[in-house]
């Protein structure tokens, strides 16, 4: 039998940037969770923006995901269960993609925590 699960947390940093209006990019961050919940935290971003995050299984963004894309500001966690596949992908995104905010002027560094069971 698996033992007892542990509550893990990891720290990403990446870049993303917008495109065109409604077209974005970015680094993205593999992690392997048990089941149970997953948490991400917004810890810091370029100018201090808000921006776009989910998390996927395997990065399939078919909106049945841990973490449906949505809005967060810097300082905010959104929490979910994991959904699917032990493979989970994070993806922060400028807010204009999925979190309803505006082009930023140039690329968005940012720091983000997300702790989930393994």
């Amino acid at each position: 039998p698996a033992g007892p699960t542990v509550t893990e947390s990891r720290t990403f940093s990446g870049t993303t940037r917008a495109n065109t209006p409604t077209s974005c990019g970015g680094d993205s961050h593999d992690f392997v969770a048990a089941e149970g919940p997953v948490a991400v935290t917004l810890v810091q971003s370029t100018g201090g923006v808000s921006m776009s995050v989910q998390i996927c299984a395997g990065g399939i963004d078919n909106n049945a995901c841990t973490i449906n894309q949505g809005p967060i500001a810097v300082g905010q966690t959104r929490t979910g269960t994991r959904q699917g596949m032990a493979q989970q992908n994070l993806k922060l995104l400028p807010a204009n993609c999925g979190g309803n905010g505006p082009v930023p002027a140039g690329p968005v560094d940012y720091t983000a925590t997300v702790t989930f069971q393994r």
